[in-house]
């Protein structure tokens, strides 16, 4: 993801008739198509995934695990570097831990080990190292369940989608408690447009941690895009109860308001994303629409200079067609 490397501004499609928004497929060569920008929160490691990859290193990933039968002089003196580097990576020492787990894989080959260095090169943006530790702990014990895990997450980082979907759908048909997997999936779905099967995870993430970052926003466009307006909207109020100056959620509320005819409601919404973020270019847009569709033709183009002065080269075609 260079967040995603990913998700880049999405457009959803639909008309203008009679001053209204309605909801329809594109059509080629058609002057009355017109597009309302709803914006996907981030989901790459950089930000809201990172979060809780973080909170998952402190929770789960580094637990020290107890040597299960005796163990050799080397291998006591490896464990006692695993156990150093765990310590670290649970508070967010990753390049130590790095250190250590090395000097406890020259003592001593572990599959363990090799899976926990792994998730600390994934955190310090490594993928391809991570790629590399997580394949050899499948090799030395291919039932290492979270290697699929964190080799799916990074396959994902470095843009190999396919080899991701298969790692991370082996890792949740083994562990379905895990939420991150589930966010990566629904970003898997979303980028090949399956918008009911992002739906369908985004819902397993509500489940399994109703606070995780950004996933209110996210389904609540996955909603959208399934023309379900209402519930869109209750995942906005949600994703802004957790967080009042969110300018995403602001913006993709007022389009599925838009989306309801509830113009006023829109007005409002826009209003307040570019409160929030002055160079929201999108939001300009939209508002303008409302304008527009209310009457306010001086406010509309205004709206629309601002959009385009903010780099959404889309709104001139507006400026051209209503300004000019």
């Amino acid at each position: 993801m260079k967040y995603l490397r990913v998700i880049l501004l999405l457009l959803f499609l639909c008309s203008l008739w009679s001053g209204a928004y309605s909801q329809n497929p594109p059509q080629k060569g058609s002057g009355q198509q017109k597009v309302v920008r709803i914006n996907p929160a981030k989901i790459d490691t950089n930000d809201p995934n990172k979060k809780a990859l973080n909170k998952y290193s402190k929770e789960k990933m580094f637990n020290a695990t107890p040597a299960s039968r005796p163990l050799k002089p080397e291998e006591v003196r490896a464990q006692g570097f695993f156990n150093d580097g765990s310590a670290k990576g649970k508070t967010g020492d990753y390049e130590g831990a790095i250190v250590d787990f090395t000097k406890s894989l020259d003592l001593s080959k572990n599959a363990n080990t090799y899976a926990k260095r792994g998730y600390a090169y994934m955190m310090v943006g490594n993928y391809g190292a991570s790629i590399t530790d997580e394949t050899e702990a499948l090799r030395i014990q291919k039932s290492y369940v979270k290697a699929y895990f964190i080799r799916g997450l990074c396959r994902y980082e470095t843009g190999d989608y396919k080899g991701s979907k298969q790692d991370l759908e082996i890792f949740v048909g083994k562990d379905r408690t895990n939420a991150i997997a589930f966010n990566y999936m629904a970003a898997l779905a979303f980028m090949n447009q399956d918008y009911n099967g992002a739906l369908e995870n985004y819902n397993q993430v509500v489940k399994l941690d109703p606070k995780y970052p950004d996933i209110y926003t996210n389904r609540g466009m996955m909603r959208h895009y399934n023309q379900d307006f209402n519930g869109a909207i209750q995942d906005y109020d949600e994703a802004l109860k957790l967080d009042p100056t969110n300018p995403t959620a602001y913006n993709n509320r007022g389009a599925a308001k838009l989306m309801l005819k509830d113009f006023q409601g829109a007005l409002a919404d826009f209003s307040k994303a570019i409160g929030l973020n002055a160079s929201y270019a999108d939001a300009y847009d939209n508002r303008g629409r409302v304008k527009q569709a209310l009457g306010d033709h001086d406010g509309a183009c205004a709206d629309w200079e601002q959009a385009y002065a903010f780099g959404l080269a889309a709104s001139k075609e507006l400026i051209l067609k209503f300004c000019k």
